[in-house]
């Protein structure tokens, strides 16, 4: 028995030692692409522990043409569907088993692979034997250090030559720390996506992809070659580095940073959606459309940080935007600073010098970490211009599968307590309900559902419907004036001198700013301290009997008002 472990533990050491060891990869120099996985480092590969058994090094490498071939059949479906390697019959891919490899331990790894019970005949070194498995070909090659599986008879063909030095070859050693490594030739897949959505700058040509692992992290790097003329490739040089400069929260668990100067062109912009989610969509692009570039970054307390370099040509509207955030915002605890062509939104017990300044030449970023007392995980993600012109993306990332799974409890938690909220509400309503006396159960529902709510009955004070009508007053005064006179910035002053109103009321203040589409904003406050009112009931007479909707900031009334171009104007109003 202690023989047997010795002898366990010997073959274990010399076995952890060989796969420590790289091996060279060569496929023919006419292959479209090559890639290899070292299922070594995938957890629970039952492949690998094969392979490792049979004294096989588990790097299993795949090369050939980017086409379907003649794969394309009706059974490939059902292929697709058991991640069966069937499926690659007919296509022009070939693949490398490493190492001089028996005829015995060969026959049990293609049926154990291909789900088959065949044999394989006696091979000739360089020249391809075929198999049959469900009345498709494969082609078997030895050569003097591997084995190649060739799925159709080109690649086969491909191979033999390059093996007998008909063709050139392409060699590649491969490294320890790698899991997953892809190349392409004359062909780019992310790129050409990429291209589709946007990237449109240069045309892609290759590409490299390369997973690694140390410990518990994984690192992913993309890099996307490209040919330019010289005029595109000034453009995309351009654009390097149109992040730095923005801020974001130290130790933020969330931070999404990106390029939107081109935003503006989008088709959601210019649609005619008639659904209100389009047009809420529509409202937030039409925001992002005066930077340049955003970065946006928060924290699962509840905290926020906002950061946006705006257009040149933006200045006056950007200015505008941050004075209605600034009053928006200033209640509930956010400071909002306008520096250096950058808008700055962070909370204000926070010295803004623990804002941290992204300084890479990144034209993207995602980056997002979640610990508590179980675990931590860690997701990040960049895209960079590179000097030359092409594009590299580069990730990292851990305990991925202990993330998504906190994720989905956290949804399933929110969502229980939304239900939860939703039925206390409902069954509070049906206990109301039963408790109405008998002579009021007499009145219909009809009656009760159509009976128009107002505030006449409250018990509001004259000064404070007088302020609510003067308010009014005032609205329809700027949105008069704008429909008449065109899109253009207004005043008190203007409306007094243009007739609009008959007398500048105190405590007013009229702010307004025209957008590049025409449309113009005028914010109007009103300072009601200075009388004997409460803010709340004018706010409550302006939405029950006006239908006006307003806020309170800091004790004033806040009044949002925009007026589309050429068109009637149209109210609305916000926070």
């Amino acid at each position: 028995m202690a023989r047997k472990l010795l002898l366990a533990v010997v073959l274990g050491v010399l076995f952890t030692s060989f796969y420590l060891f790289a091996i060279t990869i060569t496929i023919p120099g006419n292959s479209d692409f090559v890639m290899y996985l070292n299922l070594s480092n995938i957890e629970n590969q039952e492949l690998a522990t094969v392979l490792q058994e049979a004294g096989i090094t588990p790097i299993i490498s795949v090369y050939g043409k980017l086409s379907l071939g003649s794969a394309l059949n009706p059974s490939i479906f059902d292929e697709l569907e058991n991640f069966s390697l069937k499926v690659l019959f007919g296509s022009p891919i070939g693949m490398v088993l490493p190492g001089k490899i028996g005829d015995k331990t060969l026959e049990f790894l293609i049926n154990y692979m291909f789900d088959a019970s065949i044999k394989i005949p006696k091979l000739t070194i360089n020249e391809p034997s075929i198999v049959t498995i469900d009345n498709k070909k494969l082609y078997i090659i030895r050569s003097k250090d591997n084995i190649y599986l060739c799925f159709n008879k080109d690649v086969s063909m491909f191979t033999k030559d390059m093996l007998n030095a008909k063709i050139s070859s392409i060699s590649l050693l491969t490294k320890d720390d790698v899991i997953a490594y892809f190349k392409t030739y004359k062909k780019s897949f992310i790129g050409e996506f990429l291209y589709t959505f946007g990237d449109y700058f240069g045309i892609p040509t290759s590409e490299e992809l390369l997973i690694t692992r140390k410990g518990e992290n994984y690192s992913l790097k993309i890099t996307i070659n490209k040919t330019f003329s010289d005029y595109e490739k000034k453009l995309v040089l351009s654009r390097k580095g149109i992040l730095k400069g923005l801020s974001y929260l130290n130790g933020a668990n969330f931070i999404l940073a990106l390029d939107t100067s081109q935003i503006g062109d989008t088709s959601i912009l210019t649609g005619d959606w008639d659904l209100d989610i389009f047009e809420d969509f529509q409202q937030i692009f039409e925001f992002l459309d005066l930077f340049n570039s955003i970065a946006f970054s928060a924290t699962f307390d509840g905290y926020f940080a906002f950061s946006g370099i705006y257009k040149p040509e933006n200045e006056q509207d950007a200015k505008f935007v941050a004075t209605v955030l600034k009053n928006q915002l200033s209640s509930v605890g956010y400071q909002v600073v306008v520096e250096n062509q950058k808008i700055n939104i962070y909370p204000s017990q926070i010295d803004k010098a623990l804002l941290k300044s992204i300084t890479e030449n990144a034209s993207f970023i995602l980056s997002i970490n979640y610990s508590d007392e179980e675990s931590s995980a860690t997701f990040s993600i960049k895209t960079e211009i590179l000097d030359s012109g092409n594009l590299s993306i580069t990730g990292e990332f851990n305990n991925l599968a202990w993330f998504f799974e906190k994720v989905e409890e956290l949804l399933e938690q929110y969502f229980e307590e939304t239900y939860e909220e939703e039925w206390d509400e409902e069954y509070e309503e049906e206990e109301a309900v039963e408790e109405i006396p008998l002579a009021e159960e007499a009145t219909t529902t009809e009656e009760v559902t159509t009976e128009e709510v107002t505030t006449e009955e409250i018990g509001y004070s004259e000064l404070e419907y007088e302020i609510a009508d003067e308010i009014v007053k005032i609205v329809n005064a700027c949105a008069d004036y704008i429909y008449d006179q065109g899109p253009q910035e207004v005043t008190l002053e203007d409306l007094y001198d243009y007739g609009y109103i008959d007398y500048i009321p105190d405590y007013f203040d009229v702010k307004s700013a025209v957008m590049n589409d025409g449309t113009v904003y005028v914010v109007i406050h009103v300072d009601v301290l200075q009388y004997d009112v409460e803010p709340i009931n004018i706010k409550n007479i302006l939405y029950y009997d006006k239908e006006i909707y307003s806020d309170i900031i800091n004790g004033r009334i806040s009044v949002i008002l925009y007026v589309e171009p050429e068109q009637e104007y149209e109210e609305e109003y916000y926070q």
